[in-house]
């Protein structure tokens, strides 16, 4: 992380103390809640929908990026949604510096009913790889999507798929950003022959993928799932994926009222124990979600922002969701170095 940015001209003394503050309250509750970053027992993987980044006129404060790259920079990996423009991501990835790479989507087709946003895959290079395979999913004629009035659809915003490494874990991610709609009636299921249709074509693949390659496979990033017993969460399960039990327990977007986020996985069942181990401490657990709204941008912060709100009408809760999400990040922690079960698979030597 670069902070010697925050002496920059961007930021007054008042605004300056105020990053630095927040910045401090932020990194102490992921120091409690996340698992620390090591270099070589596991990978960290979150997905994170980061709300309309660019997309409005208004700009996030300086200090909003700062925030963001905090959260991004403690996982290994992140799949990021609502990249709706490129000039304010590129400051975030040079506030994470140059261990820091990304690869992204073009824009989502708005004519096809996308919102114009890029889905992306943030990562640190010294702890994944990219294996320079990546591609937009594009359904064949016969999985087409077909609602009540509407036949033959591609997807509304396309899912990106991509071959990453991380030690002896090989691992294909493919994250979506699920068409919403509305939560009733015919636009309610499209978004469930969406989640379905991207399920199906990989729960087809995943264990081909470990087989072939013993490459795991992941569907992560925003379904849209209303709940775990709502019909959205069996399309995604009723494929073979499964989803950690420490996370379907878990609302993810900032009112915590819906599951929107998940992470997905068709791969060995041990890798799903060891996401699911029980722990006592937030820090030895395998999988959960991070509230950032618990250490800035906080309700008793309020009075402080009200001159940058600009006159802007909005309530202070939905105004601070434009400058960090309406969605909480989500993670797992996966064990990424399999040398002693290799070793033990070669048989002793006399």
């Amino acid at each position: 992380m670069r902070y010697h940015l925050l002496k920059g001209s961007e930021f007054t003394k008042r605004t300056r103390r105020r990053a630095v503050a927040g910045l401090r309250r932020l990194r102490q509750r992921l120091d409690a809640q996340i698992p620390a970053k090591d270099s070589e027992q596991h990978l960290l993987l979150a997905t994170w929908n980061i709300r309309d980044l660019t997309k409005t006129s208004r700009r996030r404060l300086p200090e909003s990026l700062f925030y963001l790259a905090e959260v991004i920079s403690r996982f290994d990996i992140v799949a990021i949604q609502e990249v709706n423009a490129l000039k304010e991501w590129e400051r975030i990835m040079y506030i994470l510096g140059p261990d820091w790479d990304y690869i992204a989507t073009d824009e989502a087709d708005r004519e096809n009913g996308g919102n114009g946003e890029r889905l992306t895959y943030v990562f640190d290079r010294r702890k994944v790889s990219f294996q320079n395979i990546a591609g937009e999913l594009v359904l064949p004629p016969s999985a087409l999507i077909s609602a009540e009035t509407k036949t033959g659809l591609q997807f509304a915003r396309t899912p990106y798929v991509a071959l990453f490494q991380s030690g002896w874990f090989k691992f294909a991610l493919c994250t979506v950003h699920i068409y919403f709609g509305k939560n009733y009636g015919e636009k309610l299921e499209q978004r469930r022959l969406e989640i379905e249709a991207v399920a199906r074509y990989f729960g087809t693949k995943s264990a081909k993928e470990f087989s072939e390659h013993e490459r795991t496979l992941i569907l992560l990033g925003d379904f849209n799932i209303i709940s775990p017993k709502h019909k959205t969460m069996a399309a995604l399960e009723g494929q073979g994926f499964k989803i950690p039990k420490a996370l379907r327990k878990k609302p993810s977007n900032s009112k915590k009222t819906s599951h929107y986020d998940q992470i997905a996985f068709g791969t060995r069942q041990e890798v799903l124990e060891f996401v699911d181990r029980f722990c006592d401490d937030p820090r030895d657990c395998n999988a959960g979600v991070f509230d950032p709204f618990e250490s800035v941008y906080r309700a008793e912060d309020e009075e402080r922002y009200l001159k940058e709100q600009n006159g802007d009408q909005r309530a202070f809760e939905t105004w601070r969701t434009y400058e960090i999400s309406d969605h909480q990040a989500m993670w797992v922690r996966l064990q990424v170095n399999s040398s002693e079960e290799y070793l033990k698979s070669l048989g002793a030597i006399s």
